[in-house]
Parts: structure tokens; sequence; C-alpha cells
């Protein structure tokens, strides 16, 4: 008489206890609750937040392999069920959560994306204001500089001709001088003549 052989399904070595399970999906859920709640700090960045900052890479790198970990977690758990070792009811609501983190982290990321994009474009159009405003200063430097040297030219030009004119007069003054004999000993009588009534008439007055 043979014996009728029994099979046994022995717990698959690759996949974990529920409990553990359990475990680790729900750390890993809290882990992504906090690092996500640091990450919102970002889509609005204040003075000492900006979005281009180091740490925001980091949180995003953590936050993605924390997502990473989870879905593998869920696809223990998936299979977990699959031999009717766990809760499909559990499953599906971690499931459906972790849907919701993945379309959470997507929807943050494009949003500090584009403030880091505005916040960008306003440091460009800053840059570009304070580079206009500069180069008015050195337009105006330049204007009042022009303005000097045209006045320099002008009151160079008029001393010029001030001294072409008093260097006529002298000219012909010597001229008129050389070509009058003793115009000059006849000035000097004149000047003598003056002095001398003068002094008689002062003399008669005293008298």
């Amino acid at each position: 008489m043979n014996a009728e052989s029994v099979t046994i399904e022995l717990p698959s070595a690759s996949i974990r206890p529920w409990d553990q399970l359990l475990h680790d999906v729900r750390e890993l859920e809290q882990q992504f609750d906090t690092q996500i709640a640091l990450y919102m700090q970002y889509v609005r960045p204040t003075h000492n937040q900006p979005s281009n900052d180091p740490q925001c890479t980091h949180l995003e790198s953590k936050l993605q392999t924390i997502l990473d970990d989870l879905q593998s977690v869920i696809s223990e758990m998936t299979e977990t069920v699959h031999t009717n070792r766990g809760s499909r009811r559990v499953l599906e609501r971690h499931q459906s959560m972790f849907h919701d983190y993945e379309r959470e982290f997507q929807r943050y990321k494009q949003n500090v994306r584009a403030t880091a994009k505005r916040t960008e474009l306003n440091g460009a159009e800053v840059e570009r204001d304070r580079m206009v405003e500069e180069r008015g200063r050195i337009d105006q430097a330049h204007t009042d500089i022009d303005m000097v040297l045209e006045n320099a030219f002008a009151v160079h030009g008029e001393l010029t001709q001030q001294r072409s004119v008093i260097g006529g007069a002298t000219a012909k003054l010597v001229d008129v001088s050389e070509r009058i004999p003793g115009i000059n000993m006849l000035l000097g009588r004149i000047r003598s003549r003056k002095r001398r009534e003068k002094v008689v008439l002062a003399i008669v007055i005293s008298a």
C-alpha cells in the first residue's frame, strides 16, 4: 500500500512577516510626512531659505529615496496578501497613501522649480536694472566732463582773443611812437607842465 504524499506550503524566505512589513511601511510614511513638511518651505522661500539652497536638493533626494523604499515594502505586502497572510484592505489603504505621496511630492517639486525660476528671473532683472542705472551715471559723468571741457575751451578762446587785441593795441602804440619823432619827449613835457601849474596854483592859494 502506497503512502499518500502530503504537500505543505511553507512561507517564502524572501517575504518578511506581515507585522514587520506594517511596521516598516508606517515608519516610512512618518518619515515622508516629516521631510515633506521641511520641503514645503522652499515652495515660497524666505530670505534665509532660497530655492536654490543645496539643502533643498538634498531633501528632494531623501524624499525620493523614501518613496522608493515605500514602494518596495508595499510590493512585499502585495506578495504577502497573495499568499493569504495579510490584509488586503490594509494593503489598499497604504497603496492609496503611497500614490497620494507621489502626487504631492511631484506637485511640490514643480512648485519649487517654478519658484526657483522666478527667483532667477527676478535676480536677472535686478542685475539688469543695476547695470542700466550704472550706465546712466557713467553717461551723466561724461556729459558733465564734456560741459567742463566746452567751458574751458570757451574761456581759452576768449583769453586768446583778448591777448590778440592787447597785442594789437601795443603794436599800434609802438608803431605811432616810431612814426612821430619826439612824441615821448612831448608827452613828458606835458606831464611836467601840469605838475608845475599845480605847484604855482598851490602857492597862490596859500598866499
